[in-house]
């Protein structure tokens, strides 16, 4: 679906990964997994990670680290992965040993969603937390699409919202951050966290355009722009 315009560019938007279209075309892309794993990629360049690399296999990953030393973070289904590291819970990211080094990162539909686009595309990570300077960071594409991630081919509340505080910046207008804060804590997500007890991190979900940061993938791996 076209949307908004940046600059003298073109943007779209998908409210699920599956509906981009093949070929992928050749523009920039911001991909917007809210829970988890774009917050997560924010919150480990933010904590010093030298780059944050994207696996859609676990095995990759894992074959990564015995090349590099990484750290790894990830989820499969909501599960652990046997031989990671860490939980890409946002929250968690400030109590890993992660400044400095590189960092691998596989999650259910986020990292899935940048392998379906490739490694080899513009990639930037879009979530509510740096909706305002992910979309200064693309005003000045040609073409843009903002994919929510979605998952597994669902779509996601959470994402949507992220998709829509991005694109009304881009438009000049971002919606009122207390109607997205009430879409996000009523999702499906939002609850499943609270039943575990991570109730705060909804909460720092719902601190909209509080970060700077801007991941963009270069060379196969996300640094901050």
């Amino acid at each position: 679906m076209t949307g908004p315009s940046a600059a003298d560019g073109t943007v779209h938007r998908v409210d699920r990964q599956e509906d981009l279209p093949e070929p992928v075309p050749d523009a920039a892309f911001v991909v917007v997994d809210v829970i988890i794993s774009s917050t997560t990629v924010v919150r480990l360049l933010e904590a010093g990670a030298d780059y944050v690399r994207p696996f859609a296999d676990a095995d990759a990953a894992r074959a990564f680290r015995a090349e590099t030393d990484a750290f790894l973070v990830g989820e499969q289904g909501g599960e652990s992965v046997e031989g990671f590291d860490g939980s890409p819970l946002p929250s968690l990211v400030a109590d890993y040993p992660v400044a400095d080094r590189p960092v691998g990162l596989l999650s259910s539909n986020g990292t899935r969603a940048m392998d379906r686009i490739g490694h080899d595309r513009d990639i930037y990570v879009g979530t509510t937390v740096n909706a305002a300077a992910v979309a200064e960071a693309v005003t000045d594409h040609e073409e843009t699409w903002l994919v929510a991630a979605g998952r597994q081919g669902e779509v996601v509340g959470e994402d949507v919202a992220g998709v829509d505080r991005i694109a009304g910046h881009l438009e000049g207008s971002p919606p009122a951050a207390a109607a997205l804060a009430e879409t996000i804590r009523g999702t499906p997500t939002a609850q499943w966290l609270r039943e575990m007890g991570y109730e705060h991190e909804i909460e720092a979900l719902c601190e909209f355009d509080s970060i700077d940061l801007v991941p963009r993938l270069r060379d196969g791996v996300f640094v901050a722009e």
